[in-house]
């Protein structure tokens, strides 16, 4: 048989089977791939990292490959998503554009829409949700009245409560959720002494309220019934859960540009110094620093992963410093501003970047795995969530 029949009855073979199979296609490594399937867990969807981008699309890949599971759009034209939250089989969001923003509950198996909440005319959000015992939390701001926080059903999308500010000038910043407990830093733009508020995360009803030294500049963090948050005059303050009284605050470099990394005894920071800051979490004292070459990303937290601190910032580099030292255990040059906190699951990092792509590393060595390019900025989605 001559050369040319083999090859001809080769194709041929090769043409038949791809035309039996499902075709997955997925950008990997810059370059447009198909695939015929995906291994699944045992739970039957594969290991993913969620994250949205400034194309207006919402992405679910395979964590370990970077595959395209599956990919949602809200409305076409200027979506922007909150961190998504991975619980109860499905993903949660906050999508808005110049029209519409709505919380949302995804399928984590193919990316439907279990149930859409569409906020009230007037309103808008600040762009991140709270997740727990099946509860979705979130804060709308209103442009006719004060700042509400909302509680809805995970399952349906129905409103169980709603939290009123008692005033048309006052807002509240994104809510976060400890021990049965919703916390949230109010704001207010009349010159008000703003307060930090406690509500029963069942009920709504109000547990406490106490003025705090001024607006909050950063999200909540928790950790051991203290809360810690960026504020007034460039510091971090530590605030106790039980009665909203302060317990310390601390000016040290410059104070967080992002929500704070609370471990039992150390508070890790992105500074306004472009410092990633340790101090400790009994009186918020240094107790290292580590210098990068340009500032963070208000989006940008450290992360704190098997001892050691992972963080990106706008010098495009990835870092890697010891937790209990401050010394460089790697640093990786990815030549694009680095604009999420990184999520870490089972050694890898992922971490979306200023021209689009999300890049994955090992945190052994800083060295990649691999990239999806998405035409898009990844920032506001921060961090790339996964389950």
């Amino acid at each position: 048989m001559s050369h040319i029949v083999k090859r001809s009855i080769l194709l041929l073979l090769a043409l038949s089977f791809m035309t039996s199979v499902t075709i997955f296609t997925f950008t990997h490594r810059g370059v447009t791939h198909a695939a015929s399937s995906l291994t699944p867990t045992p739970g039957g969807i594969p290991l993913s990292v969620y994250f949205g981008s400034d194309n207006d699309a919402f992405y679910a890949l395979d964590a370990p490959h970077g595959y395209l599971r599956w990919q949602y759009q809200y409305q076409q034209g200027g979506n922007t998503w909150s961190p998504a939250i991975v619980a109860n089989n499905k993903i949660y969001i906050e999508v808005a554009n110049s029209t519409s923003t709505a919380v949302q509950a995804l399928s984590n198996a193919n990316g439907s829409v279990h149930w859409s909440f569409t906020f009230p005319a007037l309103t808008s959000g600040k762009a991140a949700i709270a997740v727990a015992n099946n509860i979705v939390y979130f804060a709308v701001d209103s442009s006719t009245a004060g700042g509400i926080i909302y509680a809805l059903d995970g399952s349906k999308g129905t409103v169980l409560w709603t939290y009123t500010a008692p005033s048309a000038d006052q807002s509240f910043g994104n809510p976060i959720v400890d021990n049965g407990v919703v916390y949230s830093a109010e704001t207010s733009s009349g010159g008000g002494n703003p307060q930090l508020y406690a509500l029963n995360a069942t009920s709504g009803a109000l547990a406490w309220a106490n003025p705090i030294p001024g607006n909050a500049t950063t999200n909540l963090a928790a950790f051991n019934g203290v809360l810690y948050f960026g504020g007034a005059v460039s510091s971090l303050y530590a605030i106790n859960e039980a009665n909203g009284s302060v317990v310390w605050s601390t000016q040290v470099d410059g104070g967080p540009v992002s929500t704070p990394t609370p471990t039992a005894s150390t508070i890790y920071y992105s500074s306004a110094n472009s410092f990633v800051t340790a101090v400790s979490s009994v009186d918020g004292s240094l107790l290292w620093h580590f210098q990068v070459k340009k500032p963070f990303t208000a989006n940008v937290s450290p992360v704190w992963y098997s001892k050691n601190i992972y963080i990106g910032s706008m010098d495009q580099n990835m870092y890697a410093i010891n937790a209990s030292t401050g010394a460089l255990v790697w640093q990786q040059r990815v030549g694009v501003p680095v604009t999420t906190t990184a999520a870490i699951k089972n050694g890898i990092i992922h971490v979306g970047l200023q021209r689009g792509s999300l890049r994955t590393f090992n945190t052994s060595n800083g060295v990649e795995r691999w990239y999806y390019h998405t035409n898009g900025v990844i920032a506001t989605s921060s961090p790339p969530a996964e389950g």
